[in-house]
């Protein structure tokens, strides 16, 4: 352990000694002592707790790609669903389905996804296009029937 850590750990307990202190002093009607105490104990703890820079550079780019990447599915993944009339009383329109689309992609331009997942994903917006274009014309067949 070093030196940082242990003084960190005997500022961290002087701070929760001096905050039940000054619940002892506030629940006495001592508001002022109270008050003095709770502020030394906010002093301790914010030391206690306070952020050190870290001296050793990380190599978690690849970390951080892979959580960019299974975000960017996620969301991409997540539009689609809510699209795929789950939930919805009223089918989406091609327009919506269009403007939702060019956000995702907008989006997918600047997460790392390879060519392969942006082509699975942009079937799906196309697999969904297809199916609001059937539905809409069955629906035109049925109106004319109607006539």
């Amino acid at each position: 352990m070093t030196l940082d850590r242990i003084l960190r750990w005997v500022l961290f307990c002087a701070g929760i000694i001096t905050a039940i202190f000054a619940g002892y002093m506030f629940s006495e009607g001592k508001i002022d002592w109270g008050a003095a105490w709770l502020s030394v104990s906010v002093g301790f703890l914010c030391f206690a707790t306070r952020v050190k820079a870290d001296k050793t550079p990380s190599s978690s780019s690849d970390d951080d790609s892979k959580e960019l990447h299974d975000m960017a599915v996620l969301i991409a993944d997540t539009a689609i669903s809510s699209l795929k009339n789950i939930g919805r009383t009223i089918p989406p329109g091609t327009k919506e389905i269009d403007d939702l689309e060019k956000k995702v992609n907008d989006f997918l331009d600047v997460m790392p996804l390879s060519q392969s997942e942006r082509e699975n994903i942009s079937d799906e917006f196309d697999r969904l296009r297809n199916r609001t274009r059937r539905n809409e014309g069955g629906r035109a067949l049925l109106r004319s029937a109607r006539l």
